[in-house]
């Protein structure tokens, strides 16, 4: 597997698993936004047999185990690196990128309108997704 920069790699947890998850649901079409025609990330989902679009079912599988709180955050970070992807014609990784270089000394972002910890919890939470989906018995495990 080809190994990504840490948000990116994460980024592909986030889009995680199509078990039970509708497909058309706000948090599958954010991660499918997010992610859509980065070649890094399909051929680092493909290496393992997987889709952008089964990674995100996992997502928002996953994600409606959060709080709404949480939830809220995840998604407006996932939405603010999509916008950030198609306005600059730019790949998920300097996206990201792109984001932490405007956050400014209170953690706040006056560009995009988000908070290095709400970056730092969408972060996380896509670690645990993608940590999901390597575990055979995980919440995303392939039937």
């Amino acid at each position: 597997m080809i190994r990504l920069p840490l948000f990116a790699s994460a980024c592909l947890a986030l889009a995680a698993c199509g078990v039970g998850s509708p497909a058309d649901s706000k948090a599958a079409k954010v991660c499918n936004t997010m992610l859509a025609g980065d070649p890094e990330i399909v051929e680092d989902l493909a290496e393992d047999g997987d889709t952008i679009e089964v990674y995100c079912g996992c997502y928002a599988t996953l994600l409606a185990n959060k709080t709404e709180d949480a939830q809220a955050t995840i998604l407006k970070v996932s939405q603010v690196v999509s916008d950030i992807r198609a306005e600059n014609d730019l790949h998920l990784e300097e996206a990201a990128g792109r984001l932490m270089a405007d956050f400014i000394e209170d953690g706040s972002s006056p560009t995009y309108g988000v908070t290095r910890d709400g970056f730092e919890t969408t972060g996380s939470y896509i670690d645990t997704v993608r940590r999901a989906l390597n575990k055979e018995t995980g919440a995303c495990a392939a039937s």
